[in-house]
C-alpha cells in the first residue's frame, strides 16, 4: 500500500513554495503526478464526497428506490473484486434520470455516476457491469485523484483541502460540469480501466466478452443515433478499437470460458422503470 508520510495538505505547501514554477507553468502530467502522491485516502474520500454532492445539486437523481439499489449492488459486487488496499472508502453508486443520455462517470473517493440512458443502452446486466467494472478501475488505479489535480491545478487543490474558500467547492463542481467531469482521461488510462474491469467482470461471474459487446453496440449506435451516444463518444476514446483490444485480452488471458455464470431476471424489470430498451 502507498505510505503517505508527509500530510497533504503541507506538502502542496512545500510544492507551491518551493520556487521551481508557477502552477500555470506546470504540465498536465507533472500535475497529475503530484496529484498522485500527495491525495491520501482521507483526502481523496473528503474531496471526493463534496464533489459528489454538487454533482447530485446540479443533475437530478433518479427518484426511483428500486433502480438505485440495483445498481449499488451490482456494482458492490464488482467493487469486491478489488484488492482491498485499492478501496480504502465505500464506493457510492448514483443513477441519473437521464434517459437520453448513455454516459457514467467516476469521481474520486469511490462515488460512480450512471446515467439511465446507458441502462436503457444494454441488452443484459453484463454490458451494463462492463461499464461500472470500467469506471470502478478508474478510481482505484488512482486516475480519479490524478485527473482532479490535473484538472484543478494545485492551488486550487490546495484551497480545497483546506477549506479557506467557501464558494470554491461550488465553482470546481460547475466547472467539471461543464467539462464531462474527469473524463479527460489519457488514452493509457482508458486502456488499463479496460483491462481491471475486465477482471472485476470475469470474477464477479459475468461473460466478460459483454464488454466487447456493449462496446462495439456503442459504435452502431454513434452510426443510428449520434445524439443518444454523444455524450459517451465525447469523453472516451473509440469504443471500436477498445472493442477489440477487450477480445484479444480475453482470449490471451483465458477469460470466462464462454460462459456467463450470472443472469439477472430483474434487469428487464429496472429498464422498463428507466424508459424502456434502446437497440
Amino acid at each position: 500500500m502507498r505510505q503517505y508520510l508527509i500530510p497533504a495538505t503541507a506538502l502542496l505547501g512545500l510544492l507551491l513554495g518551493s520556487g521551481c514554477g508557477t502552477v500555470a507553468s506546470a504540465t498536465r502530467p507533472a500535475t497529475r503526478a503530484i496529484g498522485e502522491f500527495v491525495l491520501g485516502p482521507e483526502d481523496e474520500k473528503k474531496l471526493g464526497d463534496q464533489l459528489a454532492a454538487e454533482v447530485k445539486q446540479q443533475e437530478k437523481v433518479l427518484g426511483d428506490a428500486q433502480v438505485q439499489s440495483y445498481v449499488n449492488t451490482l456494482g458492490q459486487r464488482l467493487v469486491a473484486q478489488a484488492p482491498k488496499e485499492e478501496r480504502p472508502f465505500n464506493f457510492q453508486f448514483t443513477v441519473i434520470d437521464a434517459p437520453d443520455t448513455v454516459n457514467a462517470f467516476a469521481l474520486p473517493g469511490g462515488h460512480i455516476f450512471v446515467y439511465s440512458g446507458l441502462i436503457r443502452a444494454a441488452s443484459d446486466e453484463a454490458e451494463l457491469a462492463s461499464v461500472l467494472g470500467h469506471e470502478i478501475a478508474h478510481v482505484t488505479s488512482g486516475h480519479a485523484r490524478q485527473q482532479l489535480a490535473s484538472q484543478v491545478g494545485l492551488g486550487t487543490l490546495q484551497q480545497l483541502l483546506l477549506g479557506s474558500d467557501p464558494n470554491l467547492l461550488a465553482q470546481v463542481g460547475s466547472t467539471i460540469v461543464a467539462q464531462g467531469y474527469l473524463a479527460a482521461y489519457t488514452r493509457g488510462m482508458e486502456s488499463e480501466a479496460d483491462k481491471r474491469g475486465l477482471q472485476y467482470l470475469d470474477g464477479a461471474g459475468y461473460d466478460p466478452a459483454a464488454m466487447a459487446r456493449f462496446f462495439s453496440k456503442l459504435e452502431k449506435m454513434q452510426g443510428s443515433s449520434p445524439n443518444f451516444v454523444a455524450s459517451f463518444f465525447a469523453t472516451h476514446p473509440d469504443p471500436g478499437a477498445r472493442a477489440k483490444e477487450v477480445n484479444s485480452l480475453i482470449q490471451s488471458r483465458g477469460y470466462g470460458g464462454g460462459q456467463q455464470a450470472i443472469v439477472s431476471k430483474d434487469f428487464q424489470d429496472i429498464q422498463t422503470r428507466v424508459g424502456g430498451a434502446v437497440r
